[in-house]
């Protein structure tokens, strides 16, 4: 999609700011660049969108030359998102949205759907909000409105600059959480620019650590934390980041008993034995001991006059389950994600071994790190 080719920038100061950058960001791809300041990171994304010309070598996107692009028609087709947001005061929130598609002389019927659904996407009703002014709204709100309307108009490339830097922590965790849910629905190619590594971490699929107008290392976020290239990247990154040297248990060390009940037990006695095992959630299996799903004790009490309904009737059979060869990285992830605060581990016949919960997982990593 963005192609960098042996470029170079050297400012009229005589400062090279980027010394033969190249690289390739994938379509649908999110590439944070980063690093320290002055290494070059916000020239190069300045460069896709030709805000900065480069003094040498080459960039495409689509495979074409951009340097042979109309720079403004090449800037309409591309979403911009920058920490100042920028949005003009004297338009309402629905005007900003809609001002890159006006401004390429788009029909209004071709964008007013449009800006209301990007508004929903970010969780302001375009009823409630969409003849507001910008100063009517949050720091977060317009920092939201930044990044849709550099969607509106539909382009296949966004360019973020440090988009969440001036943000409290709280609204910046939210527009994080906020732009990984949006970029798993639209799939855009996005570069952003940021100098929190945490940031990077979180949002990223590769990032690119940059230092002195070169690419020191750009990798996944998994690589780069398990593999630091050098021991700038590895300062860079954190110690506390680093997890090569943690090795994570067997599935089997994290297995705890299940509370089982067989799925022709009634609702009432069901309730009584929850009580007397003192859990709000029941494993059911048949008389092979099968694993057939869960029922937690609000379904029982949802179901509880229904005097003739048994377990198998009201238990949820789309659980999802371990095998007991999955690595454990896979048991973190799924008890996370659980709604009961476990999950089932079954053998290849489906036969309950066990499950691993919440409380499993904590009471092993305390183990460990008291030893």
């Amino acid at each position: 999609m963005i192609e960098f080719k042996e470029v170079n920038k050297v400012f009229p100061d005589g400062f090279h700011a980027l010394q033969d950058i190249t690289f390739h960001v994938e379509e649908g791809e999110l590439l944070v660049l980063i690093g320290p300041s002055g290494s070059g990171k916000t020239t190069t994304m300045r460069m896709i969108n030709r805000l900065i010309e480069p003094t040498s070598g080459v960039i495409k996107i689509e495979g074409k030359d951009i340097s042979k692009e109309d720079p403004v028609k090449l800037r309409r087709t591309i979403g911009y998102v920058i920490q100042q947001i920028g949005l003009l005061p004297h338009m309402t929130i629905k005007e900003n949205v809609s001002l890159v598609p006006r401004l390429m002389k788009w029909k209004k019927e071709a964008y007013a759907g449009k800006v209301d659904e990007l508004m929903n996407m970010v969780g302001l009703d375009p009823k409630v909000f969409g003849d507001r002014y910008p100063s009517e709204l949050s720091g977060g709100q317009q920092q939201r409105i930044g990044v849709i309307r550099a969607l509106a108009a539909e382009p296949k490339i966004i360019l973020m600059d440090e988009p969440f830097s001036a943000l409290d922590p709280i609204s910046r965790e939210q527009l994080q959480d906020e732009l990984v849910r949006l970029q798993q629905e639209i799939r855009k190619t996005i570069v952003f620019v940021t100098h929190d590594m945490d940031e990077a971490l979180k949002i990223a699929d590769r990032i690119c650590i940059m230092k002195d107008g070169k690419v020191v290392q750009l990798d996944t976020p998994e690589n780069m934390i398990r593999r630091p290239a050098n021991e700038f990247v590895r300062s860079f990154i954190g110690e506390d980041r680093l997890q090569e040297n943690i090795t994570l248990p067997k599935l089997s060390k994290l297995m705890v008993p299940a509370v089982t009940a067989s799925e022709s037990r009634r609702l009432a006695e069901s309730m009584k034995f929850m009580r007397s095992k003192r859990v709000n959630s029941l494993v059911v299996v048949d008389k092979q001991n099968i694993f057939q799903g869960i029922v937690s004790v609000w379904d029982v009490q949802k179901h509880y006059k229904e005097e003739e309904l048994m377990l198998k009737d009201i238990m949820d059979s789309s659980v999802v389950t371990l095998q007991q060869d999955d690595p454990a990285e896979k048991a973190f992830q799924l008890v996370n994600e659980s709604n009961y605060g476990f999950v089932p581990v079954i053998d290849a016949q489906r036969k309950l071994i066990g499950i691993v919960t919440r409380s499993s997982l904590v009471e092993y990593m305390v183990d460990e790190m008291v030893e």
